[in-house]
């Protein structure tokens, strides 16, 4: 479906995708972010802001000449690693027919040029205005390269790190300048508000399963990943956390509209709470769509064991608990 909306012509002759269905483009269904960064020196605002919107969108916020460092040295460990299309210069960061490498945290070891964005400056003072007090940042850094394909699945990342406290924030930092047909993080307006439809979902911790259930031995002996909370008496029902694989279906049910950029550009951050529901865009090029995500909170509030420290256990083996259901 095609929307030319108050945007100007942004979205005229594009079909967007979401895990491969098509996206209803209609003024009802899809918008734009909302802006912050006027008010990034009032702190109030930014917190009233957060609890009414779920998110805070702040383009330009970072030191974009940064940006494009810690994005130089992605695409050469990616380049090293044999994944870019050589036919193209390393900088535009084109995949190899075929290759979809995902997940990518180990570009982030010893890596200066990036955990300087991510980790000081503007960020880590950001969140310091925004908490009123010091801030800890998880230590363990998600970097993600993402090809042609579908996107994220619509989740809450509450569900992945949930174990200390909920007030947490994600950061979702482009390393790239993004536009729609790249993909990009997307957010289902007023989605933190709907607790009526996600309270179970919030409570859920997926790295937990039920010992007296038929998954118990496959999980202990890592054959299996993570168990559905509300299929857990059938065995190997796996699953990714997600709270729907269907992202037009969820918006039906929870109305409002999934919201993104016409482009992301370096330099840009989008924070959301960990009730908000988030995704992706999919990727219908060739280019590697990076970005981190990484998670923020006050430094006096506990932290979930999972992912600090200089090996952070994550979502191995050791991070499992057993409950009964």
């Amino acid at each position: 479906m095609m929307y030319v909306g108050a945007e100007g012509d942004v979205l005229q002759g594009k079909t967007l995708k979401a895990r491969g269905a098509v996206m209803d483009m209609s003024p009802e269904a899809f918008g734009f972010l909302r802006s912050s960064i006027d008010i990034v020196d009032d702190v109030e605002a930014l917190r009233a802001r957060m609890t009414e919107d779920g998110y805070l969108f702040l383009p330009g916020l970072l030191n974009r000449e940064q940006v494009i460092a810690g994005r130089k040295t992605i695409l050469e460990r990616a380049a090293t690693e044999g994944i870019l299309d050589q036919e193209f210069p390393v900088a535009d960061g084109i995949l190899k027919k075929g290759v979809n490498p995902y997940f990518r945290p180990q570009y982030t070891q010893e890596n200066s040029d990036l955990l300087r964005v991510v980790y000081d400056g503007s960020m880590i003072a950001f969140f310091d205005r925004l908490f009123g007090e010091p801030t800890r940042h998880f230590d363990y850094t998600w970097l993600r390269a993402v090809g042609p394909g579908p996107g994220t699945s619509p989740h809450c990342d509450i569900v992945y790190m949930g174990r200390g406290t909920f007030n947490l924030v994600t950061a979702w930092t482009p390393f790239g300048d993004i536009p729609l047909t790249v993909g990009g993080l997307m957010l289902l307006e007023n989605s933190h508000r709907r607790r009526d439809l996600t309270s179970d979902y919030l409570q859920q911790d997926v790295d937990s399963y039920c010992q007296n259930g038929p998954n118990a031995t496959l999980i202990r002996e890592g054959k299996m990943h993570w168990e559905h909370w509300r299929n857990w008496r059938t065995k190997g029902a796996d699953w990714d956390g997600a709270i729907s694989n269907n992202p037009v279906a969820l918006r039906q049910e929870f109305g409002g509209r999934w919201l993104t950029c016409p482009e992301y550009r370096m330099g840009d951050v989008l924070l959301f709470s960990m009730a908000t529901v988030h995704g992706s865009i999919d990727n219908q090029t060739q280019v590697l769509r990076l970005s981190t995500d990484t998670r923020y909170q006050p430094a006096s509030e506990p932290v979930d064991e999972r992912w600090i420290g200089d090996k952070p256990i994550a979502h191995g083996i050791t991070a499992k608990r057993t409950k009964i259901c």
